[in-house]
């Protein structure tokens, strides 16, 4: 067996252990190489070959791999798509379109198949290559090509070229060059053939040292990945994308910008610096247009997402509002805009959100009205926190949800001279092992006694307000199931009024 042999089936045992599997060949010598070390090595799949037409020969190419597949015993895929035409129809990138459209082809093609995975012919060069285009592009984000993402798996990493040619040459086997790789107007041309063999020439091993550093920066961004991703706490109440401001704001720029490119990646955008800093904007309260006509506008505690208007989904027996209309109340009825105002809802959602009406009378708005059984039960934590504030404590009420059991609780921290009786944590002492599996409701974001204690028994979060500077959620991120801002004015309210009145007694003592 060729050494090469041995260390690829390792590698592709790893990184993609079940059949069958897509294999990715244009017809160059690295995909090539591809298809034979994985016949070689047993394994089950079918070989995807994408015609982009943007040569006159391109045809050739697709007849070549086809040949390949079929003595390879491989069945084949093909499809020819004209990127060049497209990216011109649309105004965009011919690269970044070509590589969108591929990589669509072989996931329609792993779906039709059933594969568990799709592998790329990406080697050792091209990861080199890669470091180097997005350092010098100041590109901050993936800055690697990375071994796997999802069902794409490259076991070709640790390989040069020149090894698989290598490889190739000793089967006595061909392959097919692309003229435009030697067209230095290209960028990672230019790297490959003008500025790698110069990096070689002084540094022998660049190529490995490159990848090593792609691979350490790779581990890093997982973990940095997980850990901006707990700052986006996404808004259920309402249809479109909407997250809640705080834990974005509270977070270091740095892990805020790595939660704000998911976001845009989210709208399918790409998660350019300029986009990054309109979201920004858009955080302290300057609404921002973003590409394709999505709005970012700041609402209260919640960063809204706002699609174009042919994108606003309309549920079936659904209606945009119309004049006249008002919400039928179970005391009297209200004005839609009115209250969809008090909601937060953006004005520019205001004549776009679905109800239900039988006339002008509107029964029923999508996530808003009637009310929720999260905003039922935050009204009964409500109601424990003004006891609070009529005691003297910090206006905090809880109320925790086991079944069809329901607890209740307030701040009791100056009445009982603990500065542990917080309403959660007296909670969470009255139900004892009853409370896991439970979902909290307090008017306050809890703090970090709080949270770790209600982690540490099972029990979700719904808040009210955040708590700017002892929120647990706030300043270290999102963990597990949480909603919050549920009534969120009037929690904030209770909250502005109790310091306002500490405040006025300070001064006339």
């Amino acid at each position: 067996m060729h050494p090469l042999e041995e260390a690829f089936r390792e590698r592709l045992n790893r990184l993609a252990p079940q059949d069958p599997l897509v294999l990715a060949v244009s017809g160059g010598g690295d995909s090539v190489a591809l298809a034979h070390l994985v016949r070689r090595a047993g394994r089950k799949g079918v070989v995807a070959h994408l015609d982009h037409a943007l040569r006159p020969d391109s045809a050739e190419d697709a007849a070549f791999v086809r040949a390949l597949a079929e003595r390879l015993g491989f069945p084949f895929f093909a499809e020819r798509v004209e990127v060049g035409r497209i990216a011109k129809e649309r105004g965009e990138n011919l690269e970044a379109l070509a590589r969108e459209v591929r990589y669509a082809f072989l996931h329609r093609v792993a779906k039709a198949v059933g594969a568990k995975a799709i592998l790329t012919a990406h080697t050792l060069d091209d990861q080199a290559e890669t470091v180097l285009l997005k350092l010098l592009q100041g590109t901050a984000r993936g800055l690697g090509i990375r071994e796997k993402e999802g069902l794409v798996a490259r076991p070709l990493l640790p390989f040069s070229r020149e090894a698989l040619r290598d490889y190739l040459l000793s089967l006595g086997e061909a392959w097919r060059e692309d003229p435009s790789n030697q067209d230095l107007a290209w960028d990672r041309n230019y790297l490959r053939l003008v500025v790698l063999p110069l990096i070689l020439a002084r540094f022998p091993r660049a190529r490995e040292a490159l990848s090593r550093f792609a691979g350490v920066r790779e581990a890093e961004d997982r973990h940095l990945e997980a850990v901006a991703e707990a700052r986006l706490l996404p808004d259920p109440r309402f249809f479109i994308p909407a997250y809640r401001v705080a834990p974005l704001l509270h977070a270091p720029q740095a892990l805020r910008h790595r939660a704000l490119r998911k976001v845009l990646e989210g709208l399918g955008l790409r998660p350019e610096a300029r986009l990054i800093a309109l979201l920004e904007g858009a955080l302290k309260g300057q609404a921002a247009t973003l590409p394709e006509g999505h709005l970012a506008r700041r609402k209260g505690g919640t960063l809204f997402l706002i699609p174009p208007k042919p994108h606003l989904p309309l549920p079936p027996g659904f209606r945009r509002p119309e004049p006249g209309d008002f919400l039928a109340m179970p005391f009297g009825q209200k004005r839609l805009l009115d209250f969809l105002a008090e909601k937060g809802v953006p004005k520019e959602l205001k004549g776009l959100w679905p109800v239900r009406a039988e006339g002008s009378r509107v029964v029923e708005v999508l996530g808003l009205y009637p009310p929720s059984e999260a905003e039922r039960l935050m009204g009964l934590a409500l109601e424990e926190a003004r006891k609070a504030f009529a005691q003297g404590e910090v206006p905090v009420g809880a109320v925790l949800a086991v079944g069809e059991r329901v607890y209740r609780a307030h701040n009791r921290v100056e009445a009982t001279g603990d500065p542990t009786a917080h309403a959660e944590m007296l909670l969470l002492r009255e139900a004892g092992k009853e409370a896991r599996g439970g979902r909290v409701y307090v008017t306050l974001e809890p703090c970090l006694m709080c949270q770790h204690a209600l982690g540490e028994a099972g029990v979700e979060v719904v808040y009210g307000a955040e708590n700017l500077k002892e929120g647990a959620l706030t300043r270290f991120g999102v963990r597990g199931r949480v909603l919050g801002g549920v009534r969120e004015g009037e929690c904030a309210k209770l909250l502005r009024d109790f310091f306002a009145r500490l405040r006025e007694g300070c001064r006339s003592g």
